[in-house]
C-alpha cells in the first residue's frame, strides 16, 4: 500500500512538472551601421550612424544614434529610442551618460527633459540646457 501511494505521488509530481507552461518569446533584431568618410578643411574624418530595430512578441523598439560635435571640438553621441510607449534620448559625452524623457514636439524638432537637464533636437543640431549653461551640438556630417 505504501509503495502504491509513493508511486502515485511520484507520477502526479512528474505530471505537474511536465505540464509546466512553455514560455517562448518571438524575437527579431536588425542592425545597420553607416560609416562615411568626410573631409573638412583638409582633415579627413569618419562619421558613423547606427540604427537598430528589435521586436519581442510584437513589441517594437527602434533606436538610432548620431554623432555630434561641439564648437570646442569635443564629441558626443545621441541615441534616440522609441519603444511605442515612451521616447527617450541618451546623450553620451566625456565619459558621462544622460537619459532624458520626451516632453513634446516643437516646430523644429523635439524637446526632452529629466531633472534639471533639457535638450531640444532638430534635424541637424542638439541644444542642451542645464540652468544657465547652454551647449550647442551640431550633427557631424
Amino acid at each position: 500500500m505504501k509503495k502504491n501511494i509513493l508511486i502515485s505521488t511520484l507520477a502526479i509530481s512528474l505530471a505537474l512538472v511536465s505540464c509546466k507552461k512553455n514560455d517562448t518569446k518571438r524575437m527579431s533584431e536588425s542592425y545597420s551601421t553607416k560609416t562615411e568618410i568626410v573631409e573638412k578643411d583638409g582633415k579627413i574624418d569618419t562619421v558613423t550612424t547606427t540604427s537598430a530595430e528589435k521586436e519581442v512578441n510584437g513589441k517594437k523598439t527602434t533606436s538610432i544614434s548620431y554623432p555630434y560635435k561641439a564648437s570646442d571640438g569635443s564629441r558626443a553621441k545621441a541615441t534616440f529610442i522609441d519603444d511605442g510607449k515612451a521616447k527617450t534620448i541618451t546623450i553620451e559625452a566625456n565619459n558621462m551618460k544622460y537619459v532624458l524623457d520626451f516632453k513634446k514636439a516643437t516646430p523644429t524638432g523635439e524637446l526632452y527633459e529629466r531633472n534639471t537637464i533639457s535638450a531640444e533636437s532638430s534635424e541637424d543640431s542638439l541644444l542642451i540646457s542645464q540652468g544657465n549653461n547652454v551647449i550647442h551640438l551640431a550633427k557631424v556630417r
